[in-house]
């Protein structure tokens, strides 16, 4: 489902009405937040970017990074509210195009896998959260490849598939 083009991008397709990207200085900034060390703490935040007009296509461009009010360990991560602010400036400054696609965060797995939690808060989101599709895209980056799910209210994660770092 997932596919590297030659200019860097993953591309994805889940079925007609669902389908996106994701940049290579998106995926470049998540790789740098991989869990490489023994002392690392897990990293995450929001994926921002845009929705194409004609496909509604999810093209994830940018995303917030660990910071004030953030709490990391080795094994959990809380997103502050922070984050939410960076995603309505990145709405400001992209004059209203620029929108919240979905979350991101590290596991300490080679090829990592939601846990439970993650779920839960992925549900959390979707049921408080306002989007501009009907999903978002859920990625957790592992210490040597990229998971990719997309997540709909009321629905299990679609696992999109996996992507090494660069």
């Amino acid at each position: 489902m997932l596919q590297r083009l030659s200019t860097g991008h993953i591309v994805w397709r889940l079925d007609e009405s669902c389908s996106g990207s994701l940049s290579p200085k998106l995926i470049d900034l998540l790789s740098k937040w991989a869990q490489r060390s023994f002392w690392s703490r897990e990293a995450g935040g929001l994926l921002l970017g845009f929705v194409d007009n004609e496909t509604e296509g999810l093209l994830g461009e940018f995303a917030t990074t660990p910071g004030r009010g953030d709490r990391r360990s080795r094994t959990s991560f809380y997103r502050g509210p922070r984050h939410q602010q960076e995603a309505i400036e990145w709405n400001r400054i992209t004059d209203g195009r620029g929108t919240q696609l979905g979350l991101w965060h590290t596991h300490l797995e080679l090829d990592p896998t939601p846990s439970q939690t993650d779920l839960e808060d992925c549900c959390n989101v979707l049921a408080t959260g306002k989007f501009a599709v009907d999903g978002i895209l859920y990625l957790i980056v592992g210490t040597r490849s990229i998971g990719c799910w997309f997540a709909k209210s009321g629905s299990p994660l679609v696992l999109l598939g996996y992507f090494p770092h660069e």
